[in-house]
């Protein structure tokens, strides 16, 4: 059996637990971003679906997709009845409205390199020819982010660098722990996600200022009564001891905020990190 089927058949059988549960009742969809491989998205937010359905009195099943495109695809098509994703790509929905967010985890970028390793200043002298790995070009922290950082400091990624798009945190972490890249695009979320031995390996960089939180968006068909059910059952989760166990395996113990479209209206739709740096 392949790797990728492999994972799905894990990710079928943990699911089937919080379906089971609510039988006859049509499940949510919750669609999560393909920051990292399917099966740990699934140790992370299957807790959290369980959790949610429970409070929700419906079956929520967790869905990913194996790339950033594939998931904005079925996204568009309103395949997901909730989403987790990034703001740049939340801004790019129609259809969807954000009703919730990360709390207490910057939404920043992160330049790594493997530790030991000299990189010297961050111009484009230093830089010139380095390879520099991201996750997806649409990653928003981990990609555009770091690349308008660049470009703030003289340095174009896309004609000045060699970069590679690895399709998941997860990946990109792992190349600049084992020296394979120069340098790294990723965000302190999935960081710290990664085994300690991983981490070790690694030393930051460089931090982009900070942006507005990961949102959670529902369907704008979505029922009133759905949606207060849920923004409550998330920003519970710190009042109870199963609910912080859930956001302490996810990495975010201040769990949830109730958040609105408002708060990601000033993110452009289009981002161009290949433009010209800034004059001084």
């Amino acid at each position: 059996m392949g790797r990728p089927l492999l994972a799905w058949c894990v990710v079928l059988g943990l699911l089937a637990g919080p379906v089971g549960a609510f039988a006859g009742t049509q499940p949510l969809r919750f669609g999560v971003l393909p920051l990292q491989s399917p099966v740990a998205l699934a140790r992370l937010f299957i807790p959290l679906c369980t959790r949610l359905a429970k409070a929700l009195h419906r079956p929520i099943v967790f869905a990913t997709a194996p790339d950033f495109q594939r998931f904005m695809a079925r996204a568009k098509r309103g395949r997901y009845d909730m989403l987790f994703l990034n703001p740049y790509l939340y801004r790019q929905l129609h259809g969807y409205r954000a009703v919730a967010r990360i709390k207490g985890v910057p939404f920043i970028g992160l330049l790594i390199t493997r530790r030991g390793r000299h990189i010297g200043p961050l111009t484009p002298r230093s830089l010139a020819g380095r390879t520099i790995a991201f996750p997806d070009p649409d990653a928003f922290a981990a990609t555009l982010m770091v690349k308008e950082y660049l470009r703030a400091h003289g340095v174009i990624v896309d004609t000045e660098m060699r970069p590679v798009y690895l399709r998941s945190q997860d990946s990109v972490i792992l190349a600049v722990a084992r020296g394979l890249v120069d340098l790294g695009g990723t965000w302190p979320w999935s960081l710290d996600q990664e085994p300690p031995a991983i981490r070790a390996q690694v030393r930051i960089v460089a931090h982009t200022p900070p942006g507005p939180e990961m949102p959670i968006a529902v369907r704008d068909d979505m029922a009133p009564a759905t949606v207060k059910a849920l923004q409550k059952a998330l920003t519970g989760l710190t009042h109870s001891a199963a609910g912080r166990a859930i956001l302490r395996r996810m990495r975010i113990p201040a769990g949830f905020a109730i958040a609105s479209p408002r708060e990601y209206a000033h993110i452009p739709r289009v981002l161009n990190p290949c433009a010209a740096p800034p004059k001084p």
